[in-house]
Formats: structure tokens, sequence, C-alpha cells
């Protein structure tokens, strides 16, 4: 029997395999994809999940959906739990993109019970009810902060560095991709739409949303993102979502 080396499971051909999985900072995979859909969920800590174009948050509750073959990383700030569902093709009633989902305290049960159940439990009626009860409460996808990443990988090295706290001036940049400054600006302006400035703005508040997913303070949040002051942050945070950090954790469930 094929095994899926990532997700840690041995294709049998059931509807939907379960896994619960540790990583630690050292182990999480590269980019990868799964022939099967996969709901993946973090319940200790906020991950980043990196999709093609796109960046999803992902708070600690909410579980997000990767469609089969869709190409993704998880990241995450520490070690990490992930509880998993891998679906096959056709038989989980969800998006053909990723999507987020948020998780009451009922999804969040079920989706631990079917992630650890064993190959003999998933032949059962019950295991197939259960996995139904799941989809249903999952009926619709959940607002989660993004971040669309550029096209250019050049330009995704820049924004992923960037967002892992490295973050370096745009002479350094220029030097370390053998481009001029002029050059590296003209590609920011192309590929984001924005000027370099405004750009390393939105990436240094998006560097902001990981702690405050975590249930951290506003200064916290702000230290992260690279601002001296609390007010400084939530002004240019409200600019930059129409929301302050403070309205985002609650509408998160934080």
């Amino acid at each position: 029997m094929q095994t899926d080396d990532i997700g840690g499971f041995v294709e049998d051909g059931s509807p939907v395999i379960g896994t619960v999985t540790g990583f630690s900072r050292g182990t999480m995979p590269d980019t990868h994809a799964h022939r099967r859909g996969q709901l993946a969920w973090c319940p200790d800590r906020p991950v980043t999940v990196e999709t093609g174009r796109a960046l999803h948050l992902v708070s600690p509750g909410m579980a997000i959906w990767l469609p089969p073959d869709c190409p993704h990383r998880i990241r995450a700030g520490g070690a990490r739990q992930s509880v998993n569902l891998y679906a096959l093709p056709g038989h989980a009633p969800l998006p053909d993109h990723p999507a987020p989902f948020a998780l009451g305290s009922l999804e969040r049960e079920v989706l631990r019970t079917l992630a650890g159940a064993p190959r003999s439990d998933r032949r059962e009626p019950a295991f197939a009810r259960l996995t139904a009860v799941l989809w249903d409460r999952l009926a619709r996808p959940a607002g989660a902060p993004g971040l669309p990443l550029p096209a250019d990988p050049r330009l995704r090295r820049i924004a992923l560095t960037h967002l892992d706290g490295a973050e370096q001036p745009l002479d350094r940049w220029a030097e370390a991709l053998g481009l001029s400054r002029r050059s590296l600006q003209r590609l920011v302006a192309r590929d984001t739409g924005r000027n370099w400035a405004t750009w390393m703005r939105a990436l240094r508040l998006a560097r902001a949303l990981a702690p405050l997913m975590a249930g951290a303070s506003v200064q916290t949040a702000a230290h992260a993102a690279g601002y001296a002051t609390a007010s400084g942050f939530v002004a240019a945070f409200h600019a930059a979502y129409g929301i302050t950090p403070g309205q985002m954790q609650r509408r998160m469930g934080v």
C-alpha cells in the first residue's frame, strides 16, 4: 500500500483518513501537495499557510481546507500539533480552493475524534455519519487575515524572509539579488502594485497578525511589527485593515 510520507498515513482507500502529528520547528515540511484534500487544524498556535500566491494566517480556533493536489506549506513560530483529515477527491463537499473555517467546540471535538480513529473505526457506519456532521458544520468559510504573495520568486523570497522577522533595507536586497536599486523598485511596483515603502509597511503589519491571533497584547504585536509605540501601530493597522487590532482579535474569537 502507498504511504503518504508527509501526511503520515497509509493509503487504504478509505474516503477519509485522519492523523494527529507533531512538528518541531526544524521538521516542518517544505512546499508539498497531497493527492487527497486536507483539512488541517493546529490547536496550539497560529500558523501561516502558503498556497500559491496567497499567505493565509490561521488562528488556533480555525482549520484550513486544502483541496487535492494543492501545493502548500504550513509554518509556525514553534513546535505545533497538527490534527488532519485527508479526504479522497470528491468525498468532501468543500471548496475547490484553499479556505479557512472557524471551529466551534463541537467541530473541534468531532475533528479530534475522526483524526484519531483507527482503520477499523473508519469502516464503521458511525464514522461516515460523524464525518457528514462535520462537513455540514463547515458550511461557510470564515474570514481570515491573508496576504497576497508576489509571483516573482525573488520578491517572494523577500516577503517570506521579511515575515520571518529578518528585515533588510532596499539596497541590501538589491545587492543580494544582483539588481540595481531602481530595477528592484520597478520589479516591486510591477508585481505588487505598490512602491517599496508601502509594500514594506504591509509586510510589517502582516508580521503582527500571528501574535495577535495567539492572544498577545497590542504592545507585543506592535513590537513584532517594528513599531516603537502601540498607538502608532494601532493607527497604521486601522488604516490598512479598517479595524483595530482588538476588533480583529474579537472577530477571530481570540
